[in-house]
């Protein structure tokens, strides 16, 4: 989750929060999150070309930023960045004499990728610019993006071997690093639950330890109605492709083969995952389904309003709930699956630099610094990218949200995936998601949708 500014008091140049730009790609029923941003892939950038007063990709860091106007495209905000975001670019030009920063936003409403793509399209591209989880390898094959292995091995204040395993193959492509990590967050990382209801139903309150069963047997307790009609939902959460990741992953099963060639959403490791979940809203009805959802807005809200006991939810959830001061709320990390396991879709802030860029060293020491003096973790809780920053994610404000065990799991090999397929998934995403919402609205069945699912996603992957 990022901000951006262009340094402008207009609230019209904004940008919106990641949450929001999700939502505004795809909305499905129930007012569930359902899909991702969706842009095409990124057409090819030409290639790099050293012009006159161009300052040509470096091999190693120099000592210091070039001069000249660094341009800095993010995607998202939340409103408590804008000051942190502000002074660490002021931090940067007052440290980098001759350098003056840039933040721009794409226009309010407008999908960010569309955004990028525009001015990749144009040859006027930012120097650097956010990316996200499975949108690094399609820009770096089409070649948008600047490899950045020689300026990380060049760089005295960062070494090769302290960034942790687990962002490696987000940040790559080929073998080589074409973004740079400045922090990730599992999702869907947390169950946030309201404590003085756990109480009054006589459930023990979530440990990390929990498991889908757990979450399920306290929802149907903390359940309340009269007469069929629900006064309070035992549980939340939302039908998306975070999710149903995290589901059949957790589970054993996968979207993909090896070698994403072919859909394996018909496995029964997958299809028994999504069913789990399906049967809380439509079986045992302790989660909103449809015109449920529709009548209450926002699930956040509802939770912080006492409407729901559990929510599962993301770590941008927390800027919402945090607003809730009637409640006593706490969070502990999401449940572990069937199988006794837990494994992640993985939500990452990173930089990268464009392929076209005239200040690439400047560019680097931008992204470098970001990474290391961490401007934005006291309000947006990532995950750093290092094992020597590590130590810095163990903040007493941390302990409420249950992010401690974190910084174990996450050296742990496999907890944390991105989505495969490549620049394929946004449509194929799309096309199962359609599926589920027929099947979560009642209309068929879970295997029913993963079989009507399963040809088009082939057919998509077949697809040059």
């Amino acid at each position: 989750m990022s901000f951006a500014s262009k340094h402008s008091n207009n609230p019209m140049n904004k940008a919106i929060s990641r949450r929001q730009l999700i939502r505004l790609v795809g909305i499905g029923s129930a007012g569930m999150a359902l899909a991702a941003c969706a842009p095409a892939a990124a057409p090819a950038a030409p290639a790099a070309t050293t012009a006159p007063g161009q300052e040509p990709a470096p091999t190693t860091a120099p000592a210091a930023a070039a001069g000249g106007n660094l341009r800095v495209l993010v995607c998202c905000a939340t409103p408590s960045e804008e000051p942190l975001r502000v002074k660490f670019n002021t931090d940067f030009q007052t440290a980098n004499p001759g350098v003056t920063v840039t933040q721009e936003a794409p226009p309010a409403g407008q999908n960010y990728f569309e955004k990028l793509q525009t001015l990749l399209a144009a040859n006027t591209m930012p120097d650097v610019f956010d990316m996200w989880e499975g949108y690094v390898q399609p820009y770096a094959q089409n070649g948008a993006l600047m490899a950045l292995d020689d300026l990380i091995k060049g760089d005295a204040k960062i070494k090769a071997d302290d960034v942790l395993p687990v962002v490696q193959p987000a940040q790559s492509y080929e073998g080589k690093s074409y973004a740079f990590i400045y922090g990730f967050m599992p999702g869907p990382v947390s169950i946030y639950y309201n404590v003085d209801q756990f109480k009054e139903a006589g459930v023990a309150e979530p440990t990390d330890e929990w498991t889908w069963t757990d979450f399920r047997d306290a929802a149907l307790k903390l359940t309340k109605s009269t007469n069929g009609n629900v006064e309070r939902w035992g549980a939340n959460f939302d039908n998306w492709f975070v999710n149903w990741q995290y589901w059949i992953w957790s589970n054993g099963g996968d979207i993909f083969n090896a070698d994403s060639t072919k859909t394996t959403i018909t496995d029964p490791k997958a299809a028994e995952a999504v069913q789990f979940w399906y049967d809380l809203v439509n079986k045992d009805k302790v989660a909103p389904g449809t015109s449920d959802a529709q009548g209450i807005g926002s699930m956040t809200k509802a939770f912080g309003a006492g409407q729901i006991s559990m929510r599962l939810g993301n770590y941008w959830d927390f800027g919402d709930i945090k607003e809730a001061k009637d409640i006593n709320w706490k969070a502990v990390l999401s449940p572990k699956s069937l199988t006794g396991d837990r494994v992640w879709y993985m939500h990452l802030g990173c930089w990268s630099i464009s392929s076209q860029s005239q200040l690439a060293s400047t560019a680097w020491a931008y992204s470098r610094d970001f990474v290391l003096q961490r401007p934005i973790d006291s309000v947006t809780p990532y995950v750093p990218p290092l094992k020597s920053l590590l130590p810095t994610f163990n903040k007493p404000e941390f302990e409420q949200l249950g992010y401690k065990p974190l910084v174990d799991i996450v050296q742990q090999p496999g907890k944390l995936r991105i989505p495969g397929a490549g620049a394929k998934f946004d449509k194929i995403s799309s096309l199962i998601q359609a599926e589920l919402d027929l099947a979560f609205i009642g209309k068929k069945t879970v295997a029913e949708a993963m079989a009507a699912a399963e040809p088009a996603v082939n057919e998509e992957l077949a697809r040059a």
